[in-house]
């Protein structure tokens, strides 16, 4: 995500953090985290994973009472005092795609990343020359995209899967691939679960934790 584009989100996070929503943010880690599995601050991926769940929060859940996440209800309150381009950026952001993705590859020199959605199957050219060095081609990870002004950019968060499951993780969604799309979340949020017990029992093989029959 471009430095313009979080500065545009800035007053989204102060307003629906902060106040009569501070409650609710907390009420919202507890769903999260339930499903996502309890992250602390000494987790190697205690960042990713924090900022995952603001951008679920700000992007996906529905605040109570409204049917909106907060991205949504902010551009349709504040829409008078919104200039055009704001409105669009905020448009954009409202239509973020939040999905399990393989990095298929490299193109302009390693500048750009081609992205293919694991659900939709469809691909996406990413511009983010500041993140590849943190890719690898094959790399399967949930993430978020969005679309601003011709251009698909990364969000913040993201939970990368090891490459070895990939056939399971293949598997599990071509079962649900036409199904609706809080159940796509539901795996995605299973299989971020079994990411965060793969990296506290490192000593169990992996298939045993990315395995709906697993005990772990």
């Amino acid at each position: 995500m471009t430095d313009g584009m979080l500065l545009k989100l800035e007053p989204v996070i102060q307003e629906f953090t902060t106040g009569e929503y501070y409650r609710e943010v907390f009420q919202a880690k507890q769903e999260f985290f339930d499903r996502a599995g309890t992250i602390y601050e000494d987790d190697p991926e205690y960042d990713q994973r924090m900022n995952l769940f603001m951008d679920w929060y700000l992007f996906d859940r529905d605040l109570p009472g409204i049917d909106l996440p907060p991205i949504r209800y902010f551009s349709r309150t504040h829409s008078q005092e919104l200039g055009e381009e704001d409105r669009q950026i905020y448009q954009d952001l409202s239509q973020s795609i939040h999905s399990l993705f393989l990095l298929s590859r490299f193109s302009l020199f390693g500048r750009n990343l081609i992205i293919q959605d694991l659900f939709s199957r469809k691909k996406y050219t990413v511009i983010e020359p500041k993140l590849n060095q943190a890719f690898s081609r094959g790399d399967i990870f949930e993430g978020r995209v969005f679309s601003h002004q011709g251009k698909w950019s990364f969000s913040q968060g993201f939970c990368f899967h090891p490459v070895e499951m990939r056939s399971f993780i293949l598997g599990e969604i071509k079962k649900i691939r036409f199904q609706e799309s809080s159940r796509h979340l539901k795996l995605i949020l299973q299989l971020a679960q079994m990411k965060l017990k793969h990296q506290r029992f490192s000593h169990i093989d992996v298939k045993h934790i990315y395995n709906f029959d697993s005990k772990f």
